[in-house]
């Protein structure tokens, strides 16, 4: 409880009464209803804001397989080998940044649809044109310098060079940090996804502007499919 009243405490000082009062009815709602609620943000190429440019002291660049599988060895990265597989299908892309041969952060990036455990719950699928960015990470010795947003931008300029000019992705409404770093970056806010229940029994309601953009999500969702098109990004 003292660990849990000091973080509300800081969420109303960084952030404002009303974003506190917000973070309890989320945890009410998770607790009692299995209430989750998510904004659904979208970022197209084209709205890359100007400061995304490459670092001359870094590289960029997307992941091998074996690679992948290596770093899955460190249990900083919060990687898993198997993972690896999913590069090797066509089916995602790790865009990553080195800094003096070392991983600083890297990206994980959905082609044609993703399962519910990987989309907080609830299956999706989007257009060939969209990758959905579902997880990353900057390493501990690297963290504090927007590495993670940098590598976001430059990822989608790499995939606009193949076809994929559009990010979707989930946020979680009471991460507010990762919302003012998505509105940096240029990303659209499309409306929230609200799912109650647990399991097979859940409810959801997705924003219209979302599925208007060919996003489908649950019931909705069409299986992903293989993108061997995209395999020369690598």
């Amino acid at each position: 409880m003292p660990s849990t009243l000091h973080h509300l405490a800081g969420i109303r000082r960084q952030y404002g009464t009303a974003a506190a009062v917000h973070w309890v009815a989320d945890r009410l709602g998770r607790r009692l209803l299995g209430a989750l609620s998510v904004r659904v943000v979208w970022l197209d190429a084209d709205r890359l804001p100007g400061w995304i440019q490459p670092d001359p002291d870094l590289d960029f660049r997307f992941l091998e397989p074996e690679e992948v599988r290596c770093f899955a060895e460190d249990p900083d990265y919060e990687l898993e080998a198997a993972m690896a597989g999913q590069i090797e299908h066509g089916s995602d892309l790790c865009f990553g940044v080195f800094a003096g041969g070392r991983l600083a952060t890297y990206g994980w990036y959905a082609l044609g649809g993703v399962e519910a455990e990987h989309a907080m719950g609830v299956a999706m699928s989007f257009p060939p044109d969209v990758a959905y960015m579902y997880k990353g990470l900057t390493h501990p010795d690297f963290r504090g310098r927007r590495l993670h947003a940098m590598a976001m931008g430059l990822a989608l300029r790499e995939l606009a060079e193949h076809g994929v000019t559009k990010l979707v992705s989930l946020v979680e409404t009471t991460n507010f940090a990762s919302l003012r770093s998505c509105a940096r970056l240029g990303y659209v806010d499309l409306g929230r996804r609200i799912s109650l229940g647990w399991g097979r029994f859940r409810l959801v309601r997705a924003p219209r502007a979302a599925k208007q953009l060919g996003v489908g999500f649950g019931k909705h969702a069409r299986p992903g499919t293989a993108r061997p098109a995209l395999a020369g990004v690598r």
